[in-house]
């Protein structure tokens, strides 16, 4: 199955599901947090969350719920799901897919996974003396709510506003990680398919990204689910090659997006630009490389694959 029909057809089907709302919407989160035995005990089993968005779904035997209601410490919040806008519809129409749909059981194509391609903007870049500020993900299957980005409380001094221009008094009223954990994990079982893995994708993921988050769930002492898998497009990335037959020089997001001539808004280093930006690389990326979902998921690694001390610079 190739991930670059996958994402031609569910782009198709995020442009007809979600063109009558392209605005962002903020939520404030009124509910109360997730024990850590209820996360533990939650795996296999039915989602428990109360739910106040119903999502529709063309996915069978996925129970499409998102919770904006949760209870923070008493206080209120404000994250939001986002949505593509119009000139991001605009782009997904001119998209030319070619057929190449795999006939499976009962003659529909299926994917073997929930692929969620995820970003973040942190304080600095060590895993352990830094912390997450904001998280952006989208679900390439498409549909209403396939997004959700909230900035996040470092509970410490913003230093490095200049890079990405999260300052303090943004991340201020934001929820903390660990009250940010248990929203995060709603979002995931309302888009993940029961029965298939959720795939992370990344880029620089296995270096950066989801160090930082192993490191987050280890500091509020909760459990990763063990059916998270993730893929890193930068070493995919690096088998690329130029015209002439060479491998090319640099396999930044930066080279990628003038390689394919991918039009993003926003400022660069933003959680949710940089998602949007890796969806169109990673379609164009698979594509060009022929790599199917599958080939991915080979691709793939654990939690348990990160070593635990930061390799020496």
């Amino acid at each position: 199955m190739s991930l670059y029909s996958i994402c031609c057809g569910n782009f198709h089907h995020l442009r007809n599901s979600i063109g009558h709302s392209c605005s962002t919407r903020f939520l404030k989160y009124h509910s109360r947090i997730i024990s850590e035995n209820a996360l533990q005990n939650r795996r296999h089993k039915t989602r428990p969350f109360s739910t106040s968005v119903l999502v529709r779904s063309t996915r069978k035997a996925c129970k499409q719920s998102f919770s904006g209601n949760r209870h923070l410490h008493g206080g209120s919040v404000e994250s939001s799901i986002e949505v593509f806008k119009q000139s991001d519809l605009q782009h997904l129409k001119s998209l030319q897919c070619y057929d190449i749909q795999e006939k499976v059981s009962g003659g529909k194509t299926e994917c073997p996974a929930t692929i969620l391609v995820f970003d973040i903007e942190t304080t600095g870049f060590s895993r352990r003396g830094d912390r997450i500020i904001e998280f952006a993900v989208r679900d390439l299957m498409g549909g209403k709510n396939s997004t959700f980005q909230t900035l996040i409380n470092p509970e410490r001094d913003v230093k490095n506003a200049g890079v990405h221009g999260i300052s303090n008094g943004m991340v201020k009223k934001s929820p903390r990680f660990g009250e940010f954990i248990p929203i995060l994990l709603q979002y995931v079982w309302s888009r993940q398919v029961v029965g298939k893995p959720v795939m992370w994708v990344a880029h620089n993921g296995k270096t950066f990204d989801v160090p930082f988050l192993i490191f987050e769930f280890e500091r509020c002492k909760q459990e990763m689910p063990g059916d998270w898998l993730f893929v890193d497009t930068l070493p995919i990335a690096r088998q690329l090659v130029e015209s002439n037959g060479e491998k090319i020089s640099s396999a930044s997001m930066k080279t990628l997006i003038e390689r394919y001539k991918i039009q993003v808004g926003g400022d660069a280093h933003r959680a949710m630009r940089d998602v949007t930006a890796l969806c169109y690389v990673l379609q164009k990326l698979t594509f060009e490389l022929k790599l199917t979902v599958p080939q991915l998921l080979e691709k793939s690694f654990r939690v348990s694959d990160i070593p635990t001390t930061p390799p020496k610079k």
